[in-house]
């Protein structure tokens, strides 16, 4: 694992002289996104190995509240997402209804081991630029990203707002042609190393 990170750091560097690391993120931007290209960035660490999860239920509870509020309104909210150190439900919106629509308190009853728990979390709104249907969209239309050859993977970003595309190669006449089509709908992670599953 730590051979692994140190090359493809290595070869961060060969492609970008000075790539923008987010320690809070865990990621580091080999090319941010312009005008007609979108961003490529890579996780040498994926936060899921770093992170605490103790006491963590009643905000999981209520994501799949926000969620729920997400996928009856998608034109007004984007996809929620949890912060850690310390615990905070992020409820993005992309309309002045959906900021009404997603600040209202969560609050229910969770019952892990048979015990019953009251909850109340409090969302954290904030603007986003791409809502839950036109994300969802691009996951579901024809055609789709993962169509692209350097593709092997895709999956919604809730804290990116972007549809991410998972690839162990690109060029840049990849990230305009994706521009161009998706606009800032999508981003690359690159991993260098990364091997497309295997079909049976």
């Amino acid at each position: 694992m730590r051979l692994k990170a140190i090359f493809a750091l290595f070869a961060v560097y060969a492609i970008t002289a000075a790539p923008a690391f987010l320690p809070g993120q865990w990621r580091v931007i080999v090319q941010p996104a312009t005008e007609d290209a979108v961003e490529v960035y890579y996780q040498p660490v994926s936060p899921v190995m770093l992170r605490s999860y103790e006491g963590i239920r009643p905000f999981h509870r209520a994501l799949e509240a926000a969620e729920r509020r997400a996928k009856a309104y998608p034109h007004d909210l984007a996809p929620p997402y949890i912060l850690h150190e310390p615990y905070r439900l992020v409820a993005p919106y992309v309309t002045m209804r959906g900021r009404e629509l997603a600040s209202p308190l969560i609050s229910g009853v969770d019952s892990p081991d048979g015990v019953s728990t009251p909850y109340a979390v409090m969302p954290q709104v904030r603007p986003a630029e791409n809502s839950q249907a036109a994300l969802q969209a691009l996951m579901e239309m024809e055609g789709r990203p993962i169509d692209e050859p350097e593709v092997f993977g895709m999956g919604i970003s809730p804290e990116l707002n972007r549809v991410v595309l998972q690839t162990n190669t690109f060029d840049q006449d990849l990230r305009r042609r994706l521009a161009s089509r998706y606009g800032r709908l999508v981003a690359i992670e690159w991993d260098p190393l990364a091997q497309p599953a295997q079909l049976d």
